[in-house]
């Protein structure tokens, strides 16, 4: 019988590709397993053997473990999230605080010279607004102390004042010594400047508190520019004179002027003014120098600068040795200022800085020569500050601050 050719199958996957073992032995290359042929007939024998399984050196676990982490991890996170909650701070639900500063707002200044070192310090007074929360703020009176000869800051500190709320004001400054000098503001609060240490004082009631024409308390305070002294009211509606220099509290004009005398010690000074009439049509400011004449209280004055004339002047400071002065170069209102020096025995003009348009404010004589505060206008966008000049008229330093400094 004719036999038919058949391809030879794996038993199992079917596949007809194999590999010859050895002869009549057969592995199938798609599933591994090992078959032979027992004769020419269709019978087919094969085996399989197991390839066994790679196992873990770990002993068998729970398959649901996983699954048990994973639930864990989410209970922790909730738990603590819930504890965070229950435990920090209670916040308020109204609009939150700006972390917005607001600058300090300045209303005073004055140039002092330090008595220890001889430097030139600028001293600046403003509030600070202080955020409590709540819209809440309290307002902190400061004096900020400047070096004015390189804009170093030197103390910034709180003044003192029983009622913050109402120190915020414009002060008036006087210079009744170097190491003496006193500031007025708000009619009422009296501030004494120390100038070794750098601090200023509220002596409202401490300067006072001897005296019991005052105990009533002071109503009013105000400076004196004719003599040196200040002028007291006290709550009773009672006018006395203080001076400062002697410590000495006066109420009638006949012992203050007789005070007056006893302590006026400065041989001659200098004013702006005219000597002859006072209706004069040809009348023209001149510098007199008035010398004080002090067994008789006689005052001898002359012209200093005869035949100068003069544009809006102004004597910026004045001592035994010195006179500043500032004057327009024309007759316009809006003329460029010159500061001059002027000679006290001659009258001439030792020098004179580059005109310029500012407004001058309060001057102190330094061991560097002089420094003037000033302040310019809007051309100048507001800058401010301090010049220190030599006392040859060069410029030593401008301690410039911006406006909204």
């Amino acid at each position: 019988m004719a036999k038919d050719i058949k391809a030879i199958q794996c038993p199992k996957c079917g596949s007809i590709t194999k590999q010859e073992t050895k002869p009549g032995f057969y592995q199938c290359r798609n599933c591994q397993i090992e078959y032979f042929l027992a004769d020419d007939d269709v019978h087919v024998y094969h085996h399989h053997e197991r390839v066994p399984t790679m196992q873990s050196s770990a002993p068998p676990g729970n398959t649901k473990l996983p699954l048990y982490i994973f639930i864990g991890a989410v209970t922790c996170i909730v738990a603590a999230y819930f504890m965070t909650m229950l435990f920090q701070p209670t916040k308020s639900f109204d609009k939150p605080a700006s972390t917005y500063k607001m600058p300090r707002s300045y209303r005073s200044s004055f140039v002092y010279t330090n008595t220890i070192t001889g430097d030139p310090v600028y001293l600046r007074l403003g509030t600070d607004f202080i955020d409590k929360g709540n819209n809440k703020s309290e307002r902190e009176y400061h004096a900020e102390f400047n070096n004015a000869l390189n804009g170093n800051l030197i103390a910034d500190r709180i003044v003192d004042h029983e009622d913050h709320n109402q120190v915020d004001c414009l002060l008036t400054f006087k210079t009744y010594a170097p190491d003496m000098i006193y500031a007025i503001g708000c009619n009422s609060m009296l501030l004494k400047l120390d100038t070794r240490d750098n601090k200023i004082i509220d002596v409202s009631k401490s300067l006072f508190k001897d005296y019991l024409q005052l105990s009533s308390g002071i109503a009013r305070l105000e400076f004196d520019y004719k003599k040196d002294m200040i002028n007291v009211m006290n709550n009773e509606g009672d006018s006395y004179h203080y001076f400062p220099t002697i410590k000495k509290l006066v109420k009638s004009e006949a012992e203050t002027d007789s005070v007056w005398k006893q302590i006026y010690n400065i041989k001659q000074y200098y004013e702006f003014g005219y000597l002859a009439d006072y209706f004069d049509d040809h009348k023209v400011n001149q510098l007199i120098a008035v010398k004080y004449e002090k067994p008789s209280g006689q005052l001898v004055k002359r012209d200093l600068t005869p035949g100068r004339k003069y544009f809006a002047p102004v004597i910026l400071y004045q001592d035994a040795g010195n006179i500043l002065i500032v004057v327009n170069t024309t007759a316009a209102s809006e003329a460029p200022m010159s500061i001059q020096r002027i000679d006290v025995n001659t009258g001439k003009i030792l020098w004179a800085l580059p005109p310029d348009r500012y407004f001058l404010y309060s001057v102190t004589k330094c061991k560097h020569g002089f420094a003037i505060e000033y302040r310019k206008g809007a051309e100048a966008d507001y800058v401010h500050g301090v010049l220190v000049i030599s006392g040859a008229g060069k410029l030593v330093h401008n301690y410039q601050l911006s406006r909204s400094e």
